[in-house]
């Protein structure tokens, strides 16, 4: 997949892969309920809907989601420092007549408890499936008995373009849907987002996404979920891409997590590298003898320029593979080999 870095002035990162594929391919199979054939909204070939036979078609089903929370309050790879009790809500979308549902991970991160809200106003209790905050997706479960789901299809976002014309369609309060039309901007963004994370791959859009509205679908033209909206930063609108979406689902589903090799640190670019700011204790660059503030020139022979170089060498590795690194440390170069372990399904903090 094409990546595209937008500049950041101090990134700090946590330094794994980033999308791992899923064994839902084109043309693959799957036991799993995600990866059924949806299409349960009538979806005829031919002209481009119009933006209100859009909304029409895929307004009931999308869900508002509000979730208790517990977040630590220490830093990214310490236990302690206490907890801090919040309600955060988001959006989503129904994705099949199981009753599974579709949002944003930030939304149910920490989540002691989750609640929907369907368009006709109807609220009930959900449960985490999975998530995964290296996009920003999770997955919840609710019971469809006597509820009247209206599941969205996902689409295909390899041939989105710059210019396509878009709809965003959001519930934030749970009393009614909103939407807002624009055109596709940009593709292949990369956003750093709190907790450590660079999502990679970005849909970036002028269609206005609200805020509690993330987690909401991004439809093209033909009414199909081309991406899942994230309102990362407060001026752009972004939506991880249908084709990103589909697979991590799918692996939520399975395993409830996405298994991505794991370095174990936190870094920013700089000149030369990547300075280590921190390492997960115990983790593999620790146990490989990575010591904060070394700078990481280079990884398996390739130079280290930026942080999305690194995260790529990394994301192309498997779990149980090593790495060679050369880390400039007090003026004196090191050559350090770390054996990539698969990522904690949850990190501290993070």
């Amino acid at each position: 997949m094409t990546r595209r870095q937008l500049a950041v002035p101090m990134v700090a990162a946590l330094l794994g892969g980033v999308v791992t594929a899923a064994a839902m391919v084109a043309g693959g199979s799957s036991t799993g309920s995600l990866t059924r054939e949806q299409g349960l909204i009538s979806l005829d070939e031919g002209d481009p809907l119009t933006s209100s036979e859009i909304y029409d078609r895929a307004a009931p089903g999308v869900v508002a989601v509000r979730a208790n929370t517990v977040q630590p309050g220490a830093g990214a790879f310490e236990a302690s420092g206490g907890s801090e009790f919040n309600v955060s809500s988001g959006s989503g979308f129904v994705l099949d007549g199981d009753g599974r549902i579709v949002t944003n991970a930030h939304v149910v991160s920490g989540a002691t408890e989750v609640q929907v809200t369907f368009a006709d106003s109807s609220r009930v209790p959900a449960r985490v499936v999975g998530k995964d905050e290296e996009t920003d997706l999770a997955v919840l479960a609710v019971s469809p008995d006597g509820l009247d789901l209206r599941p969205l299809e996902l689409g295909d976002s390899s041939s989105v373009k710059p210019g396509d014309r878009v709809l965003a369609i959001g519930n934030p309060t749970g009393f009614g849907t909103t939407a807002g039309s624009g055109r596709v901007s940009g593709a292949g963004r990369s956003v750093e987002v709190p907790g450590g994370y660079v999502i990679d791959d970005l849909l970036e859009t002028d269609a206005v996404i609200e805020p509690s509205s993330s987690g909401g679908p991004l439809l093209g033209s033909d009414g199909r979920v081309i991406g899942v909206t994230a309102r990362l930063e407060a001026d752009t609108g972004f939506a991880v891409p249908a084709d990103v979406a589909r697979d991590v689902l799918a692996q939520l589903e399975e395993s409830h997590k996405v298994l991505r090799p794991y370095i174990g640190l936190r870094g920013r670019a700089v000149d030369g590298g990547v300075e280590v700011l921190e390492i997960a204790p115990g983790g593999p660059a620790e146990k490989a003898g990575v010591q904060s503030g070394d700078v990481v020139e280079e990884i398996e022979g390739a130079d280290v320029h930026t942080l999305g170089g690194l995260l790529a060498e990394v994301e192309r590795r498997g779990i149980g593979d090593s790495v060679d690194l050369v880390v400039l440390r007090n003026g004196a170069r090191h050559e350090l080999t770390v054996r990539l372990e698969e990522r904690p399904a949850t990190l501290p903090a993070g």
